[in-house]
């Protein structure tokens, strides 16, 4: 065990942890955008636009994660392309940062509309049919009495997809983005120091994904003593 190959090469690994971040959060952030209005989609059962979207909901949910940044890597500039050319010519060339928040995005847009669905029906359907018959729209029924409860239903579920795009950031080194893993081989590769550079970036993501639960659950309990203090 090299010890001073890991001493040395854990402020490297360090100094490409931002854009495992990046790549996690914002992916995070877009597919929960995302993933509200895949859930109110299918929530709302609309003819046509329904059955899609749980279509397209179980392909990326059964789909495993590196397969579809794949897919996003080749295909999305071949869309852009037709769309821009009618389908003449080879593709264009986008960002690999880009590509991995997208297929990020839409991987967590899947799984997250599904725990918002979860959320919203483990809320008791007759506190709103209560609320209507008080005279609430149905608007300020779901803001003020199932909204405040779906939250903290759904920051468990949440947390843990988040730390799963955490460590999935890993396989985006497959693409060309240089993340922590990717930096962990770069390192190794030169005097086969692998497992040093491996225990390096094990450490730092459990230490991050630790971070993150933890914050998660302070968050979790902040708002469970909100709303039902």
């Amino acid at each position: 065990m090299d010890f001073n190959f890991m001493i040395n090469s854990f402020p490297k690994l360090l100094s490409v942890l931002p854009i495992t971040l990046f790549i996690s959060i914002l992916g995070a952030l877009l597919g929960l955008v995302l993933a509200v209005g895949v859930a109110i989609g299918r929530e709302k059962r609309i003819p046509v636009l329904s059955p899609i979207l749980s279509l397209l909901v179980s392909l990326f949910r059964g789909i495993p994660i590196i397969v579809q940044i794949y897919i996003v890597y080749y295909g999305l500039p071949r869309l852009l392309y037709y769309f821009v050319q009618h389908g003449k010519g080879s593709g264009l060339v986008l960002p690999s940062m880009l590509i991995g928040v997208v297929a990020f995005a839409l991987n967590a847009a899947a799984n997250l509309s599904e725990s918002i669905r979860s959320a919203y029906h483990s809320v008791d359907r007759s506190q709103y049919d209560a609320a209507i018959a008080v005279g609430l729209t149905p608007y300020e029924a779901v803001k003020r009495i199932v909204f405040p409860q779906l939250v903290p239903n759904f920051i468990p579920n949440f947390s843990n997809i988040f730390l799963d795009l955490i460590k999935d950031t890993a396989l985006v080194y497959n693409i060309g983005i240089i993340e922590v893993m990717g930096k962990a081989n770069i390192l190794a590769s030169f005097g086969f120091n692998y497992l040093e550079a491996y225990l390096d970036a094990l450490v730092i993501y459990l230490v991050v994904c630790f971070i993150f639960a933890k914050l998660l659950l302070i968050l979790e309990a902040k708002i469970k003593q909100r709303v039902f203090a």
